[in-house]
């Protein structure tokens, strides 16, 4: 018989034990394990502050709180929040939070939870719309003034306007209530806490339609401010004062005066309309009578020369009438190095020789053509131009075909591009030539880099002088003197 030792018998126990030991680990796991439990509810069932209930999207998880107009703190809020059953919030439902900006709300539920984003709104107190027989009314806010133009011959003393507000709001007099406008008429709009009052002013169309009368042979430039000395933009105010220093028989006429009847606009061979402030139209510059005043004045034989963001009166008018993607820059800018140019041509046409582009020194880079308009420093970057034209007219960029087909369809002349487009993809300087509905031409200039007032801002070029602002000069006297004589 073998003998066993004591080394032998040792390491038998401990064999065993190990055994022993891995068995109650297993044991303890499979009695421990536990399935994770993703069918919770985490949702908040309600939000409130005060006894305003929230709008919960639970879908999005997002949740609005409207607070009464009037309402001056919200730094300070305390609201009230139910949740899923068995589920808890965090920050807990009666904690006090800063609202300014939107707050994180995170549900959870065992193993599951979710995130909401609560966003708290102020109500305002304004008049949302204000229309007399189907004319609106032009409402600025800061001032709290209402225009309201009207045609010629309108009785004052009797009119019942259409009135909106803001949700909560009330407005006295109502709206439906007859009213003697003839002078001005005050309202009084009423949102919680709060009270503004609205001067309405309603003015009547001093000469009929019918008064317009041949094309004349002036010049004029038109803009939102009641004389040229005071245009709210700091490159319209340039162009006027540049305008009115080569051309000093130049009139200037305002978008209020046309819309009252007071300028017949058929007095100008040329209008130019420098606009820069945003590329959302002025009201008086949208309203349906003016534009229609301006669409008969190129249909009957005017010129209209439109730069900056007030290219886009083309469409409003009728002339252009075939939407392409746009690209539209707004906003203060940013300061860049680089110097900005037009290209005068594509590829197998060439646009030096053009009337608008005379006296000008280009730059020649493997075939193409260019002139600088503004050099380093701050740049508004206010583009509107035309963008994907290859491919809305069904070509690629290089296709000779989609210069074709872009100037067919829109009776144009491609006259300019941004400095290193060597294709067709975009355009910028268009002439608007005659045709069987319009008779007045017109020039589009949407460059970005056609900036009238370069700032002086940053540290590039802190002075904000432009060196090749004669070019500016230049383009903008050929134009006019172009339209003047055609």
């Amino acid at each position: 018989m073998e003998e066993i030792t004591m080394n032998q018998i040792k390491n038998s126990i401990i064999k065993l034990l190990s055994l022993a030991f891995v068995l109650m680990v297993v044991v303890s796991c499979e009695k421990d394990t536990t399935p994770l439990d993703l069918d919770k509810p985490v949702n908040i069932t309600e939000f409130k502050i005060g006894d305003r209930q929230g709008i919960i999207d639970n879908e999005n998880a997002r949740i609005l709180v409207t607070l009464p107009a009037g309402t001056m703190d919200i730094t300070s809020l305390t609201p009230q929040v139910s949740v899923s059953q068995g589920a808890k919030v965090a920050p807990a439902s009666g904690t006090t939070l800063d609202f300014t900006d939107s707050v994180a709300y995170r549900v959870y539920n065992g193993n599951v939870y979710q995130n909401y984003w609560v966003r708290v709104e102020v109500l305002q107190t304004a008049i949302t719309s204000f229309a007399i027989d189907g004319s609106q009314g032009i409402i600025n806010d800061e001032e709290h003034i209402i225009d309201v133009p009207l045609p010629w011959g309108t009785d004052l003393t009797n009119l019942v306007p259409q009135i909106e507000v803001t949700p909560e709001s009330t407005v006295a007099p109502a709206s439906g209530v007859a009213q003697d406008f003839t002078n001005p008429v005050t309202y009084t709009v009423t949102g919680g806490s709060q009270t503004v009052d609205y001067l309405v002013l309603v003015s009547v169309a001093a000469t009929p339609d019918t008064t317009k009368g041949a094309i004349g042979s002036k010049l004029a430039f038109v803009g939102t401010a009641t004389d040229r000395f005071t245009l709210p933009d700091d490159d319209e105010q340039a162009a006027a004062d540049w305008l009115f220093s080569e051309y000093p028989d130049a009139e200037y006429i305002s978008w209020t005066q046309v819309m009252a009847g007071d300028v017949n606009i058929y007095n100008y061979k040329t209008i130019w309309w420098h606009y820069d402030a945003n590329d959302q139209l002025p009201a008086y510059a949208a309203h349906q009578a003016v534009i229609d005043i301006f669409s008969d004045y190129m249909k009957d034989g005017g010129n209209l020369f439109l730069s900056g963001h007030a290219v886009q009166y083309f469409w409003s008018i009728g002339r252009l009438t075939k939407s392409y993607p746009m690209a539209i820059g707004n906003g203060e800018g940013f300061e860049n190095p680089d110097t900005w140019t037009i290209g005068v041509n594509l590829p197998g046409v060439d646009h030096r020789g053009h009337p608008i582009y005379q006296n000008l020194t280009f730059i020649e880079d493997a075939g193409f053509f260019t002139f600088p308009v503004i050099g380093p420093g701050w740049k508004e970057d206010h583009n509107h131009v035309i963008i994907e034209i290859a491919a809305t007219e069904g070509y690629p960029n290089n296709a000779p075909g989609a210069y074709v087909s872009f100037t067919e369809s829109n009776q144009v002349e491609w006259l300019g591009v941004w400095g290193g487009i060597h294709d067709y993809f975009m355009a910028g300087v268009l002439e608007l030539l005659p045709n069987d509905d319009f008779n007045g031409r017109g020039i589009f200039m949407g460059i970005g880099g056609f900036e009238f007032n370069q700032n002086a801002r940053g540290d590039i070029n802190p002075t904000g002088d432009n060196p090749y602002q004669d070019n500016l000069h230049t383009v903008a006297r050929n134009t006019i003197d172009y339209l003047l004589a055609n």
